[in-house]
C-alpha cells in the first residue's frame, strides 16, 4: 500500500498544503519557512497511521486526506476546534472516513477510551516494558523521542507490541487496523539524542519496581540492541552448524545431496566460501578463533574427495547465509559512518558498537563521548537500517541537525542507498539547501495563503 498524495486543509486555521509523491523516487523533501507546518504535517501523519486518535485531536487542522496508489482514500475530518492543554473531551472531535478502490465508504468516530481497569497489569509498570516513555501524570505519559504527550490509547497504539499482553483500543474497526498494518509509518523527530529526565534517588527508592535501570543515551541503547541482534544471529549460526555437522556423514555416504560440480565450479564455490567468511568475520560476527580454510588445488585431489569438498562448500554457504541480511545492514552502517568520522573508526561485535581512535596510542571511546553530530549520524543510521520495517514511510524532521555542511551534502545519497536496502520511502522536512543539492525535483514547497 503506497501513498500517492496527501492534502492538509486548515492547518493552524490558515494553510492548505498538498504533497504529491513521485512513484519513481524513494525520497520526498518538504521545504518552506518556519511556521508553515512542516513538522506538524509529519506529526499528523504519524498520529493517523499509528492510530493515535487522542493525540490527533489536539493537532490544529480541519481535514487531512491521504490518497493511495490503488485509488482508495483515507480522510480525517475535525468537527470542532482541537482540544487544548491536557483537557479531555467525552466526545471525540474527529471523524475518519475511508473510500475503497471500489467506491465503498467506511466511517469511524473514536469512542470510548481505554481505562486502567482494561489492563491486566498496573499502569505504573508500563515503563518497565516501554523504555521510551515516562509517566507525567495520572493516565498520561511523554514520549521521550518525540516529546508527544500520550494517553493510554496512544501508548497501546504505538507501543502495544512491547507490552507483556497484547491489547487493542476497544473500538478500532478492522478496516482501519488493516490500513495501519499495510503501511508502517515511523517518525524520527528532532529530539533524537535527548537524555531522559533525571530520576532522583527518592524516586528510585520509592518507585524501584517502575524502573529496570537508569535511562541511557539513545546511541548507547541502540548499540546494545545491535549487539543483541549479532548474538541472536550467532545462536542461529551455531544451531544450524550443529544440525548440518551432525547429518554430514549420513548425507555424504548416501550421496543424495552431493552437488554435481565441475572442477572449475568447485574451485569457484570454495573461493566464494572463504570470501564470504572473511566478510562476515570483518563485519564482527565471527571471532578470530574461526580459522581460514586453505584452498586446495582441486586438480591434485581425487574425485571422491572432490565430492566431500562439494558438500562442505554447500553447507558452509548455508551456514554463513544466516548473516546475509544483517551483514548488508551492518556493512552499510560502518561504511557510511566511517566515511564521516575523523580520527575514529566504528566496528561491530556481539557487544554492540565500538568506537576506536585512529593513530598512535589509539584507545576506545565511550559512545556518549562522541559529538552531538556524530551521535545524530549513528542514531539516524541505526533507525533507518535496523528499526524500519519493509514498505515503511519514514518521516524525518530536520536530518541536518548538528551536522557539518559536508555531511549534509551526503544525506540524500545515504537515504537513497538505505531506502533501497530496507525498502522504505522517506518524507523529510528540512531547511538545508545542502541536503537538496541539485535534486530540487524532489522538493515540495509549502506556501502561505494568498490574500
Amino acid at each position: 500500500m503506497k501513498i500517492a498524495k496527501i492534502s492538509v486543509h486548515g492547518l493552524y486555521g490558515r494553510f492548505d498544503h498538498e504533497l504529491v509523491f513521485d512513484p519513481d523516487e524513494r525520497v520526498t523533501i518538504m521545504i518552506g519557512p518556519n511556521g508553515f507546518g512542516k513538522t506538524m504535517i509529519l506529526r499528523i501523519l504519524n498520529a493517523i497511521f499509528n492510530l493515535r486518535m487522542r493525540s490527533l485531536e489536539r493537532m490544529p487542522f480541519r481535514v487531512v486526506k491521504v490518497f493511495f496508489k490503488d485509488q482508495s482514500c483515507l480522510e480525517v475530518h475535525r468537527d470542532t476546534a482541537p482540544a487544548t492543554g491536557r483537557g479531555r473531551r467525552d466526545q471525540s472531535s474527529l471523524r475518519v472516513e475511508h473510500t475503497t478502490f471500489l467506491g465503498e465508504r467506511q466511517f469511524y468516530v473514536p469512542g470510548e477510551r481505554l481505562r486502567r481497569e482494561d489492563l491486566p497489569f498496573p499502569t505504573n509498570s508500563i515503563e518497565d516494558w516501554i523504555p521510551d516513555i515516562d509517566q507525567i501524570g495520572p493516565g498520561e505519559w511523554v514520549n521521550r523521542r518525540t516529546g508527544d504527550i500520550l494517553d493510554l490509547d496512544d501508548v497501546v497504539s504505538e507501543f502495544g507490541e512491547l507490552l507483556p499482553v497484547q491489547i487493542s483500543s476497544p473500538d478500532i474497526p478492522d478496516w482501519l487496523d488493516s490500513i495501519k498494518r499495510a503501511i508502517s509509518v515511523r517518525f524520527i523527530g528532532t529530539e533524537r539524542l535527548i537524555e531522559p529526565p533525571t530520576i532522583s534517588n527518592w524516586e528510585i527508592r520509592h518507585r524501584r519496581s517502575s524502573y529496570r535501570s537508569l535511562p541511557k543515551r539513545t546511541v548507547t541503547r541502540y548499540s546494545e540492541r545491535l549487539g543483541e541482534m549479532v548474538q541472536q544471529k550467532l545462536a542461529e549460526y551455531a544451531t544450524l552448524s550443529q544440525s548440518l555437522d551432525r547429518t554430514f556423514p549420513g548425507r555424504l555416504v548416501e550421496g543424495t545431496v552431493t552437488p554435481e560440480l565441475s572442477v572449475q565450479d568447485l574451485q569457484a564455490k570454495l573461493q566464494e566460501v572463504e570470501a564470504k567468511r572473511a566478510r562476515v568475520a570483518e563485519a564482527g560476527f565471527l571471532g578470530e578463533e574461526i580459522d581460514a580454510f586453505t584452498l586446495p588445488i582441486i586438480t591434485q585431489i581425487d574425485q571422491s574427495k572432490q565430492g566431500v569438498l562439494a558438500v562442505y562448500a554447500s553447507d558452509a554457504l548455508t551456514k554463513l547465509g544466516v548473516f546475509d541480511d544483517l551483514y548488508a545492514r551492518v556493512d552499510t552502517l560502518k561504511r557510511i559512518a566511517n566515511s564521516r568520522l575523523l580520527y575514529k573508526q566504528i566496528s561491530v561485535s556481539s557487544e554492540g558498537l565500538r568506537v576506536t581512535e585512529v593513530g598512535e596510542g589509539a584507545s576506545d571511546l565511550q559512545l556518549e563521548m562522541l559529538s552531538s553530530g556524530e551521535q545524530h549520524e549513528l542514531v539516524l543510521l541505526y533507525d533507518l537500517l535496523f528499526e524500519t520495517a519493509p514498505n515503511s514511510l519514514i518521516l524525518i524532521d530536520e536530518p541536518e541537525l548538528s551536522l557539518h555542511v559536508a555531511w549534509q551534502e551526503k544525506i540524500l545519497g545515504d537515504l537513497q542507498t538505505m531506502a533501497g536496502l530496507s525498502d522504505f520511502r522517506v518524507l523529510l522536512a528540512t531547511h538545508s539547501p545542502e541536503i537538496i543539492g541539485d535534486r530540487w525535483d524532489l522538493t515540495i514547497e509549502l506556501k502561505g495563503p494568498k490574500y
